[in-house]
């Protein structure tokens, strides 16, 4: 979860004025980004899912992820759909279909505290699990799955405004005959955000993108009062472009996002209401592009701190969470080897701290923590997977696949011609409507 939220925080990137024109192609996608080590300094038409301006740049395109099969080539994780179309000279408007599987942290991304949790011994956060682990195991509530969002832009000369829209919802019912009765699980989230790209000078751009996504989830049973969570996320995000040479590029990022909310759990006629857990994380970075012909490197270095706060409850005391991430180091290399081929290689690495306070109150002092820990970890996967990544990128005419290479590959060989593992890990496609 730490690395959707860190995704989410730096994955916004700046480009308007004409000065960045050759750096805007309407190729690339995830698996462009995982190709180059998770890179957050590059150009890409994936940041549509994150800020909806950039849907003014990226006008008569299609765009989505195949994902990875894990296994299963009947359903690929991680798949989306997504289309955006010119209205005019200076109206966009797209539409995005996404799975409970998307990767990234935007509002296209369901219940998203929902996912694998910050560590190994923290629950999943998320309305849905949640409640489901309050009401009758006869009845649960389905998780979220098959988002619609809407976005659309509208351009003033060197800046535009984006704003998109997105709702899911799942419900699930069991009748039965009296005195049972009947019992109903429900799930929705809405959520909306906003952005604007402007260029402030031939060389200087800022981007300011905010998002609210609002997940909740209710069980209604035969009698007694309603069960429900909700939970409201807001993430703020910007970043600036500062061309510096017409090689080399600053990008200084920061972001931040906040979630909190409430649980009332019905038993018979009384209602309990309380918090539930609120997660914080805080990242700001610096990176650089520096280009050279059809030669691309990009990378930097970030820290990020994310905390979650529990709040205390008449057995115990409120209890905090926390993760420090420094240095967290994204690089890769981009080289257009011919016309219709782009070899990529990346680098991610970590190093983090974790803090978790824990407690065993006794009836005369349920103040007292009696338990400290302290980890340090280096490396690992412990904010999202570390070494190296290999990817190429393949374009014909005006539609494009990029792939992320099993590394097994450069080991053992193609899988056509004896080897053993998949030839490609994760795939994107996007298409110029020309």
């Amino acid at each position: 979860m730490v690395r959707r939220y860190f995704s989410f925080i730096i994955v916004t990137l700046l480009s308007l004025s004409s000065i960045y024109a050759q750096d805007v192609k309407k190729t690339g996608g995830f698996a462009r980004i995982l190709g180059m080590g998770n890179n957050p300094y590059i150009i890409d038409p994936y940041t549509m899912t994150v800020n909806p301006a950039w849907g003014s740049l990226y006008d008569d395109f299609l765009f989505g992820d195949l994902g990875s099969s894990n296994g299963n080539f009947a359903q690929g994780s991680g798949q989306f759909a997504g289309a955006n179309f010119s209205l005019g000279s200076t109206f966009t408007l797209g539409a995005l279909l996404s799975r409970n599987d998307f990767n990234g942290f935007s509002i296209a991304q369901l219940d998203p505290l929902n996912r694998a949790s910050l560590l190994p011994n923290v629950p999943p956060l998320g309305v849905v699990s949640r409640l489901n682990a309050l009401i009758p195991a006869g009845v649960q509530v389905v998780p979220l799955d098959n988002n619609i969002e809407v976005f659309g832009t509208l351009k003033f000369g060197k800046t535009s405004f984006g704003l998109g829209v997105a709702y899911a919802s799942t419900t699930q019912e069991v009748n039965s005959p009296a005195p049972t009765g009947s019992t109903e699980a429900t799930a929705s989230q809405f959520g909306v955000n906003a952005g604007l790209l402007a260029s402030l000078s031939s060389s200087f751009m800022l981007d300011v993108g905010a998002s609210l996504i609002m997940p909740s989830a209710n069980f209604k049973p035969s009698t007694g009062n309603e069960s429900s969570v909700s939970e409201t996320i807001i993430a703020l995000n910007g970043r600036i472009f500062w061309r510096f040479s017409n090689k080399l590029s600053f990008v200084p990022i920061v972001g931040f996002v906040t979630a909190s909310g409430e649980q009332t759990v019905g038993l018979g006629t009384t209602d309990t209401t309380s918090d539930i857990p609120s997660v914080t994380v805080l990242g700001v970075g610096i990176g650089a592009n520096y280009i050279v012909g059809d030669f691309l490197l990009a990378g930097g270095i970030s820290f990020n701190n994310a905390s979650i706060t529990t709040p205390s409850t008449p057995n115990a005391p409120e209890l905090s969470t926390t993760i420090f991430v420094f240095p967290l180091w994204n690089f890769g290399i981009e080289w257009n080897m011919t016309d219709w081929l782009v070899a990529r290689l990346g680098y991610t690495a970590t190093t983090a701290k974790s803090t978790i306070e824990s407690s065993t109150p006794t009836p005369t002092d349920r103040n007292a923590i009696t338990e400290f820990v302290s980890t340090v970890t280096t490396g690992g996967r412990f904010a999202g997977p570390n070494g190296a990544t290999v990817g190429l990128g393949f374009r014909f005419g005006n539609f494009s696949l990029d792939a992320t290479v099993n590394e097994d590959v450069l080991r053992q060989g193609l899988a056509a011609i004896g080897g053993t593992g998949a030839t490609f890990a994760y795939l994107s496609g996007s298409y110029a409507i020309p």
